[in-house]
This record gives structure tokens, sequence and C-alpha cells, in this order.
């Protein structure tokens, strides 16, 4: 088996030497042997391991993780799955605050409307249920069972609202 070198490792990966280095050192692509002066050589598996270790990192992967991944003591899907959840956080709250600023750059508010579309914002789906479900009660109270129907035809709130335009060729009431 021809053993190769930090040199032409770092060529086939398209790593510097550098990086190769950092991640042995690490224990992340563990040289198989020393040569001759105590330079390191790599077994050609060591591309396909520093492959992944690439991919894992632009994905965001922290090291200890991808050592985890490349040692096999847990699996690629387990991490992902994880991953995602964590990045599946991460865009609600990236959304939530993209909703809140869209709204108050095309609105001008002032610091009191922003907290307050900021609070509302935050609201869970359940607590933005109850609040419309309390708001139709009470305007509907009295009104046998139209509550209910109201209710029914009441859209979901977006995740990024807009204010509503009206269509082409027709104008704003009132």
């Amino acid at each position: 088996m021809e053993l190769l070198s930090i040199g032409e490792l770092a060529r086939r990966t398209g790593l510097t030497v550098k990086t190769v280095r950092f991640y042995a050192d690490r224990g992340i692509v563990p040289p198989a042997s020393r040569g001759p002066g105590g330079y390191r050589r790599y077994e050609p598996a060591a591309v396909a391991r520093l492959e992944l270790v690439r991919t894992l990192r632009e994905l965001g992967l922290d090291l200890a993780t991808i050592r985890r991944v490349a040692d096999r003591e847990v699996t690629l899907a387990e991490v992902a799955g994880t991953h995602l959840e964590a990045l599946d956080v991460q865009i609600r709250a990236l959304r939530l605050r993209r909703a809140v600023l869209s709204a108050a750059a095309r609105s001008g508010s002032d610091p009191s409307e922003v907290r307050h579309l900021r609070d509302l914002a935050r609201l869970s789906a359940r607590e933005r249920r109850d609040l419309i479900d309390d708001f139709l009660g009470a305007v509907f109270r009295g009104l046998d069972g139209f509550a209910g129907i109201a209710r029914s035809l009441t859209p979901e709130p977006p995740d990024d609202p807009t204010p509503a335009r009206p269509r082409p060729g027709s104008s704003w009431p009132g």
C-alpha cells in the first residue's frame, strides 16, 4: 500500500498542508506512520476522510462531532437529524426577526411599536390562535354559533406578514 505525504494528501483534497496538519493534530485524520525524518505518511483512505471532514465543516458541524462521525461513534444520519432540528429552530428565529424588522421598516414604527410587534411575533401558534379566538369571541358574543363559523373561516397568520395590497385595477376601500 502506497502511503501519501502530507503534501500529496493536501493536493488531492484541495486543503492546505497547514489544514491537514491541524486535523491530524486533533486526531481527526491521524497519520498511518512517520517516514524518514519524522514526516507524516497517510493511507489513501485519508483522502475520503478529509473530504468528509471538509463537507461537514462546510455544513457547520464542530470538530468534536466530526471526529465522532469519522470514528463511527455516531452515524451521519443521527448527527444530520440533530443539526437539522437545530437549524430549523434558528430559521424560525430568523423569520421572526425578519418579520418584525420588515414590518418596522415598512411602517416607520417607533420603538414601542417594534417591541409590540416583537412580542406578538414571539407568540406560539397556540397563543396566536387563542388571541384570535378571544377576539372573535368578544366580537360575536351573543350570536349563537357564529363565532365558530367565523373562526373556521379565519386564516392562519403567515410567517412573514405583509400589509394588504389592492389587486391591480381595484382601489383601497374607504
